[in-house]
């Protein structure tokens, strides 16, 4: 019996994370990662993924402007939405969790199991 996996968009500006992450997860999660919000973007709109992750300190746009935008365009309420952050959670991540903008928070570093746990058991 071939199951399928839950499907994970995840968005960092670092390439690095990525790599990591998908290394860890890959029999997990069919996953997608871009350090590139519009790409993202364009891939929850054609693809409706379970899980939206993404950092929240990038360059382009933050993690709550990216899943903000999402939300206006309407593409991304059935999903799973994570920010991943070494940063604390405070101002605008506080606001996004109180407001389900996000449905978690989770500090780097994280602990593969900590992490899958958390993503499995709000899967629905």
């Amino acid at each position: 019996m071939n199951e399928s996996k839950p499907s994970l968009i995840y968005l960092d500006d670092e390439e690095i994370n990525l790599i990591l992450f998908k290394e860890m997860f890959k029999r997990d999660f069919d996953i997608v990662t871009t350090t590139s919000p519009n790409d993202a973007i364009e891939h929850v709109k054609s693809n409706k993924p379970d899980f939206i992750l993404t950092d929240q300190l990038m360059p382009v746009m933050t993690g709550v402007e990216y899943l903000k935008e999402l939300k206006e365009l309407g593409v991304s309420s059935q999903s799973t939405k994570v920010i991943i952050s070494g940063y604390t959670q405070e101002g605008d991540v506080d606001e996004a969790l109180e407001t389900k903008l996000i449905d978690h928070f989770v500090s780097k570093p994280w602990s593969y199991q900590n992490l899958k746990d958390l993503l499995l058991s709000t899967q629905v």
